[in-house]
């Protein structure tokens, strides 16, 4: 059984238990309404959700919100209401309903689960690295909080996993525009995202290729102490990296460079 089967059936049973105890204290909301309607809204809505009709199911679930909300199910309908709207691709609204779980029912047994389910319908929606990334960072600071306030949910490893996703994206970002402005010849620029790479995404991948790119711009602004610097920490930090032998060339550069500029400075 898959870990998604696993949630829905762990949902599934804390619906069903919800609905019992519904009818037990009727809890219906309108007055005059047949007790048994909600059961039966209910009961249709997870039959939908199981058979994968989620345009059914989220008219139903949409119903059960609004006009039982005093039930004891309404947690469970408007988190199956959000599950139902990711599983249309609706990411962004579906992000919505989540956040109602957490806004409406914070002791929900759901809310871990709609905690992340928010943050994953961002993390769907997230552009290319290239372009703008306030979703990704909106899934990153969710995945973030879920983390921080469920630390034992039986999602905890997935969320770690798409945590690193959003971080590998923003750093892939940040090292795109560094390296662009050293293509252009904007050392200080390319220092200037180097720095963001290495201080907010230094256990990524790109880390290393920053931390020689920011040796490299250095040592093109002709910086050579901060360039014998930075390239020295690669070396350190990245002693088997794919720019080991270019960083120790440049190295072996510096005391000729070194040399040449002090001359230079003395002549009249």
């Amino acid at each position: 059984m898959s870990g998604t089967d696993k949630l829905l059936q762990r949902i599934f049973l804390i619906g069903v238990v919800a609905v019992f105890l519904a009818l037990a204290l009727g809890c219906a909301k309108r007055k005059g309404t047949p007790i048994g309607a909600l059961d039966e809204a209910w009961m249709r809505a997870k039959n939908y959700m199981k058979r994968e009709r989620f345009v059914r199911a989220q008219g139903l679930l949409r119903d059960i919100v609004l006009n039982y909300s005093g039930s004891s199910v309404v947690d469970s309908a408007q988190f199956f209401l959000g599950l139902a709207t990711y599983e249309l691709n609706d990411y962004l609204v579906a992000a919505e309903e989540f956040r109602r779980v957490t806004d409406q029912y914070p002791f929900s047994e759901l809310a871990g689960d709609a905690v992340y389910f928010e943050a994953l319908s961002y993390f769907q929606q997230s552009p290319k690295f290239p372009l703008d990334q306030t979703l990704t960072d909106k899934a990153l600071r969710g995945f973030q909080r879920f983390l921080e306030d469920y630390p034992d949910h039986a999602l905890t490893d997935s969320s770690y996993r798409y945590l690193g996703l959003c971080r590998d994206k923003l750093a892939r970002k940040e090292y795109a525009a560094a390296r662009l402005y050293y293509d252009l010849g904007e050392y200080a620029s390319a220092l200037l995202y180097c720095g963001i790479v290495l201080d907010n995404y230094y256990d990524t991948p790109l880390a290393a290729s920053a931390q020689f790119l920011k040796g490299r711009s250095y040592f093109a602004l002709k910086d050579w102490e901060k360039a014998r610097r930075e390239l020295d920490l690669y070396l350190e930090r990245y002693p088997d990296g794919r720019f080991t032998v270019r960083a120790r060339q440049m190295l072996g550069l510096l005391p000729q460079r070194i040399a040449r500029s002090g001359s230079t400075a003395s002549e009249p």
